[in-house]
């Protein structure tokens, strides 16, 4: 996405075995009883929209190759379309594109 900040393009990546760690313990996470009380809910944490348990995707809000972790603080539901757009932006760098953007799109 050639129109976010250039200045969320540069950071220094976490470890790899770190991150090797983290996605093991997400797809721990994905069964259980909280993740799936998530999905239900049925709302992407970005957009606001509404879909299905299975179009909906776990996003790392801080993203792992930045050095988040799994955790239900740092895990929410997200469109597959916001998830993958939103690539390794962090949830806040993210959301203020959203934003920004919405004003564009309504003019």
């Amino acid at each position: 996405m050639s129109d976010t900040p250039i200045f969320d393009h540069f950071f220094i990546e976490a470890d790899p075995d770190q991150v090797t760690g983290e996605r093991r313990k997400a797809k721990e996470m994905k069964r259980s009883a909280w993740w799936k009380n998530r999905l239900g809910e049925g709302r992407c944490h970005y957009c606001g929209g509404h879909f299905s348990p299975n179009a909906l995707t776990m996003d790392h809000m801080t993203p792992l190759i930045r050095g988040g972790r799994t955790s239900r603080s740092n895990c929410v539901a997200a469109c597959t379309e916001c998830n993958r757009n939103k690539r390794n932006l962090t949830s806040d760098a993210w959301k203020n594109y959203l934003e920004a953007t919405k004003g564009q799109n309504n003019a």
